[in-house]
């Protein structure tokens, strides 16, 4: 994967997209499974960037906001 242009995780994208057409969960399956690749590649300054970032903060904010609304959540 050489580009910076996104093309290179857009097909990615793509393909756990094609990979989950006939079942939604094997999309989310593989998407998880990629995340958890970049994530072991990535250095520790780069994990705490992307956690730092607003995109993540946005989606653990949500995360607690579901377990806030749902009493019988974990």
């Amino acid at each position: 994967m050489s580009g910076t242009d996104g093309s290179d995780i857009d097909d990615l994208i793509d393909a756990a997209r094609r990979h989950g057409a006939s079942d939604p969960e094997l999309e989310i399956t593989a998407l998880q499974d990629l995340l958890r690749v970049a994530w072991s590649l990535m250095t520790e300054r780069q994990q705490e960037t992307l956690l730092e970032s607003v995109e993540a903060q946005e989606v653990l904010e949500a995360d607690e906001d579901d377990e806030l609304e749902d009493p019988d959540a974990g």
